[in-house]
Protein backbone atom coordinates (compact mmCIF):
# COMPACT_ATOMS: atom_id res chain seq x y z
CA UNK A 1 0.00 0.00 0.00
CA UNK A 2 2.39 2.37 1.12
CA UNK A 3 4.95 1.99 -2.10
CA UNK A 4 1.58 2.10 -4.55
CA UNK A 5 1.22 5.99 -2.77
CA UNK A 6 5.05 6.47 -2.95
CA UNK A 7 4.89 5.96 -6.43
CA UNK A 8 1.81 8.45 -7.00
CA UNK A 9 4.04 10.73 -4.69
CA UNK A 10 1.66 11.31 -1.74
CA UNK A 11 3.90 11.54 1.31
CA UNK A 12 3.16 8.28 3.69
CA UNK A 13 5.06 6.64 6.24
CA UNK A 14 4.57 2.86 7.72
CA UNK A 15 6.36 2.53 11.19
CA UNK A 16 7.50 -0.72 11.06
CA UNK A 17 8.81 -3.15 14.42
CA UNK A 18 11.37 -6.29 14.17
CA UNK A 19 10.63 -9.24 16.53
CA UNK A 20 11.85 -12.43 17.24
CA UNK A 21 9.18 -15.23 16.35
CA UNK A 22 9.61 -18.63 17.08
CA UNK A 23 8.25 -22.14 15.49
CA UNK A 24 9.00 -24.83 16.82
CA UNK A 25 11.87 -25.64 14.21
CA UNK A 26 13.17 -22.36 14.48
CA UNK A 27 13.60 -18.74 15.32
CA UNK A 28 13.80 -15.70 12.76
CA UNK A 29 13.83 -11.78 12.87
CA UNK A 30 10.29 -10.87 11.42
CA UNK A 31 9.16 -7.03 10.59
CA UNK A 32 5.75 -6.05 10.70
CA UNK A 33 3.95 -3.09 10.88
CA UNK A 34 3.65 -1.06 14.54
CA UNK A 35 0.19 -0.30 14.60
CA UNK A 36 -1.43 -2.89 11.87
CA UNK A 37 -4.05 -1.48 9.76
CA UNK A 38 -2.70 1.89 9.13
CA UNK A 39 -0.73 4.03 6.60
CA UNK A 40 0.32 7.52 8.03
CA UNK A 41 -0.16 9.87 4.82
CA UNK A 42 -0.02 13.56 4.76
CA UNK A 43 -2.08 14.31 1.03
CA UNK A 44 -2.68 17.81 -0.40
CA UNK A 45 -6.04 18.84 -1.20
CA UNK A 46 -6.12 17.22 -4.48
CA UNK A 47 -4.27 13.50 -3.06
CA UNK A 48 -6.87 13.30 -0.66
CA UNK A 49 -9.54 11.40 -3.32
CA UNK A 50 -6.73 9.71 -4.20
CA UNK A 51 -5.39 7.97 -1.48
CA UNK A 52 -9.00 6.74 -0.97
CA UNK A 53 -9.17 5.13 -4.36
CA UNK A 54 -6.08 3.05 -3.31
CA UNK A 55 -6.96 -0.96 -3.38
CA UNK A 56 -7.51 -1.89 0.63
CA UNK A 57 -8.08 1.94 2.04
CA UNK A 58 -11.40 2.28 4.03
CA UNK A 59 -11.01 5.52 4.95
CA UNK A 60 -9.30 7.73 6.93
CA UNK A 61 -9.28 7.99 10.90
CA UNK A 62 -11.38 10.61 12.31
CA UNK A 63 -11.43 11.85 15.53
CA UNK A 64 -13.56 14.70 17.06
CA UNK A 65 -15.48 14.87 14.10
CA UNK A 66 -12.88 15.60 11.34
CA UNK A 67 -9.80 13.70 10.02
CA UNK A 68 -7.25 12.64 12.59
CA UNK A 69 -4.39 14.69 12.70
CA UNK A 70 -1.14 12.65 14.31
CA UNK A 71 1.40 15.67 15.53
CA UNK A 72 4.91 16.25 14.41
CA UNK A 73 6.08 15.14 17.78
CA UNK A 74 3.97 11.47 17.44
CA UNK A 75 5.32 10.88 14.23
CA UNK A 76 8.87 11.36 15.05
CA UNK A 77 7.91 9.37 18.52
CA UNK A 78 7.05 6.47 16.02
CA UNK A 79 10.00 7.37 13.59
CA UNK A 80 12.23 6.94 16.79
CA UNK A 81 10.70 3.12 18.22
CA UNK A 82 11.24 1.88 14.62
CA UNK A 83 15.08 3.58 14.13
CA UNK A 84 15.73 2.01 17.95
CA UNK A 85 13.99 -1.06 18.16
CA UNK A 86 13.33 -2.53 21.47
CA UNK A 87 12.78 -0.27 24.68
CA UNK A 88 15.17 0.04 27.44
CA UNK A 89 14.36 -2.00 30.99
CA UNK A 90 14.44 0.72 33.93
CA UNK A 91 13.67 1.15 37.06
CA UNK A 92 11.69 3.67 39.26
CA UNK A 93 13.86 6.03 40.76
CA UNK A 94 12.29 8.81 41.52
CA UNK A 95 8.86 9.51 43.35
CA UNK A 96 6.67 8.13 40.67
CA UNK A 97 3.96 5.08 40.69
CA UNK A 98 2.05 3.17 38.62
CA UNK A 99 -1.02 5.24 37.38
CA UNK A 100 1.10 8.59 37.76
CA UNK A 101 0.60 10.80 34.69
CA UNK A 102 4.23 11.72 33.41
CA UNK A 103 6.02 13.54 30.74
CA UNK A 104 9.09 11.91 28.84
CA UNK A 105 11.96 14.73 29.73
CA UNK A 106 14.55 13.74 27.56
CA UNK A 107 15.28 11.30 24.82
CA UNK A 108 13.84 10.61 21.31
CA UNK A 109 10.25 10.66 23.16
CA UNK A 110 11.07 14.06 24.58
CA UNK A 111 7.46 16.10 25.37
CA UNK A 112 5.51 12.95 25.28
CA UNK A 113 2.95 12.67 28.03
CA UNK A 114 1.94 9.29 29.49
CA UNK A 115 1.07 6.90 32.46
CA UNK A 116 3.13 5.09 34.16
CA UNK A 117 2.02 1.19 34.46
CA UNK A 118 3.44 -1.51 36.66
CA UNK A 119 3.25 -5.02 34.85
CA UNK A 120 4.53 -8.20 36.53
CA UNK A 121 7.66 -7.49 38.11
CA UNK A 122 8.54 -4.66 34.96
CA UNK A 123 8.46 -1.23 35.21
CA UNK A 124 6.48 0.19 31.63
CA UNK A 125 5.21 3.56 30.53
CA UNK A 126 2.42 3.91 27.74
CA UNK A 127 2.13 6.71 25.90
CA UNK A 128 -0.89 7.50 23.75
CA UNK A 129 -1.11 9.04 20.27
CA UNK A 130 -3.88 11.37 21.00
CA UNK A 131 -5.22 12.05 17.64
CA UNK A 132 -5.50 8.35 16.80
CA UNK A 133 -6.15 7.10 20.28
CA UNK A 134 -3.56 4.40 20.29
CA UNK A 135 -1.03 3.50 23.21
CA UNK A 136 1.98 2.22 22.64
CA UNK A 137 3.73 0.68 25.99
CA UNK A 138 7.51 1.41 26.36
CA UNK A 139 9.92 -0.10 28.51
CA UNK A 140 12.14 3.48 29.39
CA UNK A 141 14.53 4.23 32.36
CA UNK A 142 12.16 6.35 35.22
CA UNK A 143 15.30 9.17 35.16
CA UNK A 144 13.59 10.25 31.46
CA UNK A 145 10.59 10.84 33.33
CA UNK A 146 8.85 13.86 34.82
CA UNK A 147 5.47 13.78 37.01
CA UNK A 148 2.73 15.56 35.35
CA UNK A 149 -0.54 16.15 34.49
Amino acid sequence: MAERLKEKRIECYVPMKKELKQWSDRKKMVESPLINGYVFVRPDALQRDEVLQQQGVLNFVRYNGGDAIVRDLEMAALKSIEEKGYFVDGHFVSDLKPGDAAMIQAGPFKGLRGHVKLTGDKEIYTIVIDSIDYSLTLYLPMEVLKKGE
